[in-house]
């Protein structure tokens, strides 16, 4: 799923794409990267000096499952057949990589640098794939595809890619297709607008959200399509809107999408409503009034129909009085109790969908509604020290922070054998199950340094598509 990063410059490049008027919104966007550096912070590192270290504690053999992670815009491989950590070569900068469900393969997203002066820019991004080893790295979609979007099926090697076509004609400027490691992709729906693809449980359908703009207002409807091909089935449409995938119900029964008002990106980076429909005609509810579009804000349950949201509004992250609120897709939505002056994100559910776990961090002090902080690398850095990981019960109840975590531990990931991944100091660290603390697996990441500076968004660091871990 996207965070509200890709979801704005999808709007943006689809507003250039068609001519569209909301240029204001796509400027926002891009006044966000105005914040420099505070005043007395330390330099970026560059690229060309860092690269990852490893604790002596945490050997090749100690990592649970396998760990890709992108540092300074490099790839790198840890555990498994790559040993490592083990840098990948690519021609450019790397982004969001993905395993695919039997970990053989990983994909990733390779793209140049944007300009100094439009640090907010998208530029085009090709998919390339790589073996578990770190071997054979080459692209996988044609080099006219600028891609925006990719999963991969949940039960073979397959993605689905959905890419915008600068070159082609306005009405069909982008397309969803299933590509596979081997053989030609296979386009399976073009159309002036596409969101993310997102594949059925099952893995026998993709959901896509698509959007045209004509008579001079947006027409959207989420469909659901055969990967075999075939006419796809709307599930639900709007006018004057634009509907953005979020995902399927865990029981393959339903659709999650975000509102996106006017198909404004201004709007949409101070949140939007997460809807959900059921297949087969039902009416849409709301789910949550307002949350912003961060993938990693949005956590299925492994089993049944539950999700875990981040609701409130404001596109500052430590501002709206963001907190942990847990649905029921064909039920009621309960926020998690927290007390005031913190802020609430980044929820994982335990293997067994008994537990959340979630980072909580300051809404007070500098960061509170007279704060002075800004979304300089220095004052970033001093609100994640604030974060403490906590845990909660699937009905909300019985809250307890993780102590072996450690301060500044935010973006914690869950593990099918129980592990805790996380990041904290710009580095990837290991909580096993039953330990006392973590280790240290690698780092630095230059989340804030460098290359990948731009990627920030008002406090918002994508954390979450600087790894994959074949145990999430």
């Amino acid at each position: 799923m996207p965070d509200v990063i890709s979801s704005v410059r999808l709007a943006c490049a689809a507003a250039a794409a068609l001519a569209l008027a909301v240029t204001a919104g796509c400027a926002g966007t891009t006044s966000a990267g105005g914040h420099g550096h505070a005043t007395g912070s330390a330099a970026p590192a560059s690229a060309a000096t860092a690269r990852p270290s490893s604790s002596s504690a945490a050997s090749p053999r100690n990592v649970r499952g396998e760990l890709a992670f992108v540092a300074y815009g490099k790839l790198y491989l840890r555990g498994g057949p790559a040993g490592g950590p083990r840098q990948v070569v690519l021609p450019e900068l790397a982004y969001a990589p993905a395993w695919s469900a039997d970990g053989r393969w990983l994909a990733v997203e390779v793209s140049s640098p944007p300009p100094a002066s439009q640090p907010y820019l998208r530029t085009p991004a090709t998919l390339w794939l790589v073996t578990a080893a770190g071997t054979g790295a080459r692209p996988l979609t044609p080099a006219s595809w600028q891609v925006s979007g990719f999963s991969w099926a949940p039960d073979r090697d397959q993605l689905a890619v959905t890419a915008y076509l600068p070159q082609a004609p306005q009405a069909r400027s982008y397309l969803t297709a299933a590509v596979a490691p081997t053989g030609q992709p296979r386009i399976l729906i073009t159309g002036g607008y596409l969101t993310e693809p997102g594949w059925s449980p099952d893995g026998r359908r993709l959901a896509v959200g698509l959007g045209t703009f004509t008579g001079g207002q947006w027409h959207s409807a989420l469909d659901v399509l055969s990967v075999t091909g075939g006419a796809p089935a709307v599930v639900t449409a709007t006018t004057q809107n634009v509907l953005e995938l979020a995902g399927w119900w865990p029981d393959g029964q339903g659709l999650l999408y975000w509102l996106d008002y006017q198909g404004s990106a201004s709007i949409a980076a101070d949140g939007l409503p997460l809807d959900s429909v059921a297949l087969g005609g039902r009416p849409p509810r709301t789910l949550v009034p307002a949350m912003l579009v961060h993938g990693s804000w949005l956590a299925f349950s492994p089993h049944g129909t539950a999700l875990a949201a981040v609701s409130g509004a404001n596109r500052v992250i430590w501002s709206g009085g963001k907190q942990i609120t847990l649905c029921v897709t064909a039920g009621p939505c309960t926020p998690v109790a927290q007390p005031a002056g913190v802020v609430s994100v980044g929820p994982s559910w335990s293997p067994g969908g008994t537990a959340i776990v979630f980072a909580r961090l300051s809404a007070s002090g500098p960061f509170g509604p007279n704060g002075h902080a800004d979304f300089s690398p220095y004052w970033i850095t001093r609100w994640e020290a604030t974060s403490r990981l906590w845990t909660v019960g699937a009905s909300g109840s019985g809250a307890r922070p993780v102590a072996g975590a450690g301060p500044g531990a935010v973006d914690p990931v869950w593990g099918r054998d129980g592990s805790l991944l996380f990041v904290r100091d710009d580095s990837l660290w290991l909580l096993p199950p039953g330990a006392a603390t973590a280790t240290r697996l690698t780092g630095p990441l230059g989340a804030l340094s460098g290359e990948a500076y731009y990627r920030t968004y008002y406090g918002y660091v994508p954390y979450s598509q600087l790894f994959a871990w074949t145990l999430s």
